[in-house]
Parts: C-alpha cells; structure tokens; sequence
C-alpha cells in the first residue's frame, strides 16, 4: 500500500507534493505557517484542495480523474487534530466511536482494550473536561487508533503538552505507529528522529527536502532543512580535504565530493565553539571568522548565528555582543562533508 499525494491549496500558499509507503511514518517537518495542517487537512478530507491528486493503494480519492473526491468518512484516513476533539460524552463512548459506526457489535470491548494500551483504563467513565492534556492526549490517540484507520494523521501530537507528559506520549506514540502507516507533522526535530521512517521539510508551503529520515535529519540540504533538523549547515567547495568557506577559511573534513565541488557539513550548534578574542592555539578545531548576524534565545542559552555558522552561548556573554559584531566559531576538525548538487 502507498499513499500519493498532491495537492494545492492556494489561498494558503500550498503546493506540496508527499509519498508514503505502507507500515512506516513520515515526519513533516516545518516551522509554524509552512503549510503542514492544511496538508493533512486535504488528505483527510476536512479541506477541499483547489487541485489535487490522492491516491491510495491505487484508489483514487481524489483528482482530476474522478468527479467528485470521496468523501472524508469514506477515505479510511483518520485525522488526529492538535486540539484532541474530544465529543461531550464519556472516555469509553468517544473511543468506541469509530467500531461503533464501523457496525461492530463489540465496539464497547474494542474500546476498552485501546484504553488499556494507551494507559487509560481507569478513565473509562470520565467526560473530557475531566481529563489532564496528556490523559486527553492519550484517549484521543486511542479513539483514532480504535477506527481501525488505513492512514493515521497526527497533527503535531505533542503541542501544548508540558515536557513530562509529552515525553511520555512521545514514548506511547512511538510504540503504537510500529506497522501503522502514519504522518506527523512537527516543527521539532526529536520527534522526527523518535517516530520517522521518512522525513519530509516544508517550507512556504512546499516540500523542499524528502529522503529517509536519518540522511534529511543528518545530512540536510539546505538551511532551513537544517534548522528543522537542529543543525547548521555550512557549505563551500572542496579543496584538499577541506571545506573552505566564504571568506577563506577553510575546515578540514572527511569524504565528501572531488576537489572543486560544493559540499557541505551538518552540526550540531552545541558542537561548535564561540570565542569572542581570536584563538591562541587552533586545537581541535578550525576556526572561522565571523560576524553576528542575529541573536535567538533559547531558554537557558542564546544562539550567536552568523553568516556562515552559528554557536551557543550563555545570557551573560550573549549581552555583550551586538549586530556585526566580530566572533569565532570553533567548528570540530573531521566531520564527514557531503555534495549539495
């Protein structure tokens, strides 16, 4: 089973383009705005697309080939939204939804089985405004699973969830998608390396980067991939067994394309070290010369970005420093570099 999909949604500025194989889960990954919700809206049915062309399994659910697109009920797609969407009415009702319309007879017991897998047993008899956000978190993801769906959705999952209970849904989550072909958007790059198969990068309402998850996560393209995946990414052409960047500093890596070619390396920005007095001594360390371009704070730290690289650093030093101010950024000699053609 695959599901193929196209659609455009112009008012939102979305054209994107995705594929999923049977069994395995697409991370979508894109910042807030990039078009990921009204994707999954489309291929649930919830948004009707200006054009598009879904397919699953073979089944046309929507497109030019057919007249009228197949209705949301019918798709076999299930939709889990950010806000849970609870119906007013008991835990186990809202669970035995979906075996109940499907006609089965044991839709109740079905339901309190899902209960049990997702921890939720005890709260059988409980109306949704008694439920904590993980708890409502868990008995949602339990109604969808409980519809028997051929395609899951889950729509930034853990959103609004303190860190506890998101870790833990994540871990609950994790277990229930085994086998399940299943999309999740996020805009955080631990759930795409906790969840994905495969990762798909949206920005300004299309996908700009597609592949395995591990090489979109490790091996990003560009840079807006690499922010979505908790990198930086610096490029420049090969030369001698280094990265030699734009104004002449160079960086010694491993692999990579031929002498001449563009290539890049990914890091981790906890990698790479900031100095705001010209280094002593290089160590392990090839160092670049830079200028801030921007500071972002990030709870406890800052990150320093400048045009090439970008490093972190703690409030007190972060002060210190201002737009085009001069800094280097220490970048770990060795990594393994990567064509960008």
């Amino acid at each position: 089973m695959r599901l193929e999909a196209r659609v455009t949604v112009a008012s939102r500025g979305v054209d994107a383009t995705l594929m999923v194989d049977a069994g395995r889960t697409l991370a979508l990954l894109g910042s807030n705005g990039a078009g990921k919700s009204t994707v999954l809206e489309s291929l649930a049915g919830v948004v009707r697309p200006d054009r598009a062309r879904i397919v699953l399994d073979g089944r046309i659910l929507a497109g030019p080939d057919r007249r009228r697109s197949v209705p949301a009920r019918d798709r076999g797609i299930v939709l889990l939204s950010q806000d849970d969407a609870l119906f007013p009415m008991s835990v186990l009702d809202n669970v035995a939804f979906g075996p109940r319309s499907a006609g089965r007879r044991d839709a109740a017991e079905a339901a309190r089985g899902w209960l049990d897998r997702v921890g939720c047993a005890d709260l059988a008899d409980r109306r949704p405004a008694q439920l904590s956000g993980g708890q409502a978190r868990r008995v949602a993801i339990a109604r969808a699973l409980a519809a028997e769906p051929r395609v899951l959705l889950l729509d930034e999952p853990f959103a609004g969830l303190d860190v506890e209970a998101a870790s833990s849904v994540r871990a609950l989550v994790r277990e229930l998608l085994d086998g399940v072909t299943a999309i999740v958007t996020t805009h955080d790059a631990l759930d795409a390396h906790a969840l994905a198969d495969d990762a798909a990068v949206m920005e300004a309402g299309q996908v700009v980067e597609a592949g395995a998850a591990a090489d979109v996560l490790s091996r990003p393209r560009s840079r807006f991939a690499a922010r979505m995946a908790g990198r930086v990414l610096i490029q420049g052409t090969m030369r001698g067994g280094r990265l030699v960047v734009d104004g002449g500093s160079s960086i010694p890596v491993t692999g990579g394309p031929g002498a001449g070619a563009w290539a890049a390396i990914a890091v981790p920005p906890t990698a790479i070290e900031l100095a705001l007095d010209s280094p002593v001594s290089a160590g392990d360390r090839a160092w670049v010369i830079e200028e801030v371009v921007a500071l972002e704070p990030r709870g406890d730290h800052v990150r320093v970005h400048g045009a090439i690289a970008a490093a972190d650093t703690d409030p007190e030093t972060a002060v210190t420093l201002e737009r085009g101010a001069r800094v280097w950024c220490g970048v770990p000699r060795g990594l393994p570099a990567y064509a960008l053609t």
